[in-house]
């Protein structure tokens, strides 16, 4: 009897080896998203924003010569246009034939893309769903639901003259993709011009690959200034988009004084909890245009994902947040209460 317990000892005893060397790895990595997270949560503390909810750093107003020339980067444009919507067609683009949204009063829910010279097709419900159906909306809940809101817009050409807008909830749009793009950009800038061709292509291409087909997607978030020019230029994508009013609103701000957003074409790469993958996605590109790098993880973060299950760093961003959401709040306390003294 004694043999054979010692027999049996030693065989668990590699095993709860193994089990706590596997522990420490996941505590280790664990520790260093939790930092990672504290250097993102700290950046936010040295970029105060104003009491009108516009970034500190003051913006172009309108686009310039140099931005329509130039190969860098434009100056983010303001939203303080976003509530304007010309009715004569002045702010459309002039005889390119491309697409233009209709100026009307279903502008602030656009469904409708008119290109010159052809006929609006109106979106609507499928004759098979009832009308109880369309209205009662599903209850979404997760970090992109927080960051981009119920629904997420796709644009579709009909034919050369006729293209039609489709709206689909965020967490549908977005199932199963192991990385999303937040993209932005405008059709006033000429960089953004010359480099959204060449994200179609690299799309494509990495959602094409064997094995991981369908697995990157991008949302576009629009800094044009009407609802005209979100329709033109949205002829020219294949991904998804934020609604007009979200996008050159109060929501498309935010994200852009989230992820540092200082000038456009910017592309930010989120994974599938919306952890930051890379802010600079847009000059990694053409560096890498095969994607052989792509996404271009951090070594260490990569590991992260592969030892830790999805579900698990869900629950340790969410925990992450709300644990620098008190250390931020009790830190812009104390600053309150200093400057009042």
């Amino acid at each position: 009897a004694t043999s054979s317990s010692h027999k049996k000892c030693d065989h668990l005893g590699p095993a709860a080896g193994k089990m706590r060397v596997i522990s420490i790895l996941v505590v280790v990595l664990s520790s260093l998203v939790v930092l990672s997270f504290g250097e993102e949560a700290a950046g936010s503390i040295a970029d105060p924003v104003d009491k009108s909810g516009e970034s500190a750093e003051t913006e172009t107003t309108g686009p310039q010569p140099s931005d329509q020339e130039s190969g860098g980067e434009s100056k983010v444009a303001p939203d303080t246009s976003a509530k304007e919507s010309t009715t004569n067609g002045s702010d459309t683009a002039n005889g390119s034939g491309e697409a233009q949204i209709e100026s009307s009063d279903e502008a602030a829910n656009p469904e409708e893309v008119v290109p010159e010279g052809g006929k609006a097709k109106k979106e609507t419900p499928d004759d098979n769903v009832s009308n109880e159906a369309t209205n009662e909306a599903p209850i979404q809940t997760g970090p992109f639901i927080d960051l981009l809101g119920d629904s997420l817009l796709s644009l579709k050409m009909i034919d050369e003259k006729q293209a039609q807008i489709h709206t689909h909830y965020t967490n549908e749009a977005l199932s199963g993709k192991k990385v999303v793009g937040l993209y932005f950009s405008a059709d006033w800038c000429g960089p953004c011009r010359q480099f959204t061709p060449d994200l179609v292509n690299f799309y494509n291409k990495m959602n094409s690959r064997r094995g991981k087909e369908n697995e990157f997607e991008i949302v576009w978030v629009s800094r044009c200034r009407d609802f005209d020019s979100f329709g033109q230029y949205f002829t020219h994508m294949n991904w998804l988009a934020l609604p007009p009013q979200e996008a050159m609103g109060q929501r498309g701000q935010l994200l852009s004084e989230k992820y540092k957003v200082k000038g456009i074409p910017s592309l930010v790469l989120l994974d599938e909890v919306g952890n930051v993958i890379t802010t600079d996605a847009r000059n990694k590109i053409p560096m890498d245009k095969a994607g052989i790098g792509f996404p271009w993880r951090n070594p260490l973060v990569t590991i992260y994902t592969l030892v830790v299950p999805k579900s698990l760093r869900l629950m340790l961003k969410t925990h992450t947040n709300q644990v620098w959401e008190q250390i931020l709040g009790k830190i812009k306390g104390a600053m309150n209460i200093k400057a009042r003294a």
